[in-house]
This record gives structure tokens, C-alpha cells and sequence, in this order.
């Protein structure tokens, strides 16, 4: 099947799995607005075939109803090398996907999922989203690096942007780990490079954390430090996957 002969759904489907790396069929369904899981299959079944997208399976013990899991296989890349907004160094990787770790795919997976909401609040709300994911900001040099998980900015009917750099936290990530990407953001702050090259204020930071436990440790180390680093120059919040889904952010402040 030559790529220009690709439907327009199937083209959808490989930029939407480069994006965000990992979704699964009901994640794709919603993404491509189908009324049908069984449509979402057809094509999915169809790019399988042809070697375009990879799956997994979830096999273990207590998990036999979990959707497969899908992914980018080596097939894609003649079909999205020179498409628009298609980065070669992102390519690379498509032929280690499916050796991810399950970590990694259930991070991806969240992501993708916290668009989903994301894009159905905003709606609600006549709120403009722009959503980028790690992929899309390998465009954007100037941006912090290690990259943020997430940048997304929501725009108002008034024309008011709200602009946000989003942190997953991982639930084997030790403490100095969390600590020197909190002092990464606090250098990016100082440089004032965001600021600088885009003429917008720092966006507000989210981290959303796996449980309560690395939201405590958190949110205090972040209050010891606030008022003597440049975060206080932008607003924090912190929230667990539940809370995030539910708009219950903590704000950081300075402990008194």
C-alpha cells in the first residue's frame, strides 16, 4: 500500500501515535472523534497488517480484558519522513518502540489520556487548547531541557492565554532526582529564555504525582525553597492522576 493511497483516518492515526508513542484502540476512537470502536478497528487492523503500527498485549495474570496497546512500527517511517511537523531524530526511535518499558507506555498512555480531558473540558468551557507533547516540542530548542512532558496554553473567548509546563512524576523516581528537576526549572526561570524568545510570562507549572506520598515530599521541599529561588516568580501547583482529572490542585506557597 503506497502512502499516498493511506486514508486520511490511517494518516490520522500514525500522527497521532507519533505524538503521544502509545494509545490504546478506545484512546484512537475518541481521538478521531468515531461514533464506532469498530471503525477505529477496521483501520487499526489494516495498518497492523501492513507492518505500519505494532501492539501489545497485556497477558499477565488479572489483566486479560486490557485493550492492546498500540505503537509506531518500523513501517511508518517511509510513510511520515518530509510530512509537515515530522522530526527525523523522532523517527529514529520508532524501531526501539516496542521494547519500551511498561512505565514508559503507561506514561504515555496518561498523557494522551489527560489530552483527552483536557480537550473535553475546554470544549465545555469555549476555551481554545493547544496541546504539545514531548515530540512536538523537539521543534522548540529554546525550551528546558530534559523536555516537559507537557506544555499546553488555553485560550478564552476574551482572548486571555494561560500557558502550562506539565511534570509527570514517576513512582520510582528518587528524591534528588525530583529535587534537581525542580532546580532545572528554577535555572530556566533565571536565564529568562521562555520570556525572552516567545515575549509570554513563564507558564505555570504542574506536577502531577503517581500518589500522595511524593506529593507531600514535594510540596514541602517546594515551600522550604520558594521564596528563596526564582519559582516564585511563576504559580506551581501539584495534584495526583486522580486530583488532576479532577481539577483538585494544591497551590505552592512559601512555608511561613
Amino acid at each position: 500500500m503506497a502512502s499516498q493511497q493511506l486514508p486520511a483516518s490511517q494518516l490520522t492515526i500514525l500522527h497521532y501515535l507519533y505524538r503521544f508513542r502509545f494509545l490504546t484502540s478506545r484512546q484512537i476512537s475518541k481521538l478521531l472523534n468515531h461514533k464506532n470502536i469498530r471503525l477505529t478497528n477496521y483501520h487499526l487492523q489494516i495498518l497492523t497488517t501492513h507492518n505500519y503500527i505494532g501492539k501489545h498485549y497485556a497477558r499477565s495474570l488479572g489483566q486479560a480484558n486490557q485493550p492492546a496497546i498500540y505503537y509506531l512500527a518500523s513501517g511508518s517511517i517511509k510513510i511520515l519522513e518530509g510530512r509537515d511537523g515530522i522530526d527525523k531524530r523522532a523517527l529514529k526511535r520508532v524501531y526501539r518502540e516496542k521494547m519500551r518499558s511498561q512505565q514508559f507506555v503507561a506514561r504515555s498512555s496518561f498523557i494522551a489520556e489527560y489530552y483527552l480531558h483536557l480537550r473535553a473540558d475546554s470544549q465545555k468551557s469555549a476555551h481554545t487548547l493547544h496541546f504539545f507533547t514531548k515530540t512536538d516540542l523537539l521543534a522548540h530548542p529554546y525550551l528546558l531541557h530534559p523536555l516537559p512532558d507537557v506544555y499546553f496554553a488555553r485560550v478564552n473567548t476574551e482572548g486571555e492565554t494561560k500557558r502550562y509546563f506539565v511534570e509527570l512524576i514517576d513512582d520510582s523516581s528518587p528524591r534528588f532526582a525530583l529535587r534537581r528537576r525542580i532546580e532545572q526549572y528554577n535555572d530556566y526561570l533565571e536565564d529568562g529564555n521562555f520570556e525572552e524568545t516567545t515575549g509570554h510570562p513563564f507558564p505555570t507549572i504542574l506536577f502531577i504525582c503517581p500518589g500522595f506520598a511524593s506529593l507531600i515530599y514535594l510540596k514541602k521541599h517546594l515551600e522550604r525553597i520558594y521564596n528563596e529561588t526564582s519559582l516564585d516568580e511563576t504559580e506551581i501547583y501539584l495534584a495526583t492522576q486522580e486530583q488532576a482529572f479532577a481539577g483538585n490542585w494544591e497551590m505552592v506557597e512559601a512555608d511561613e
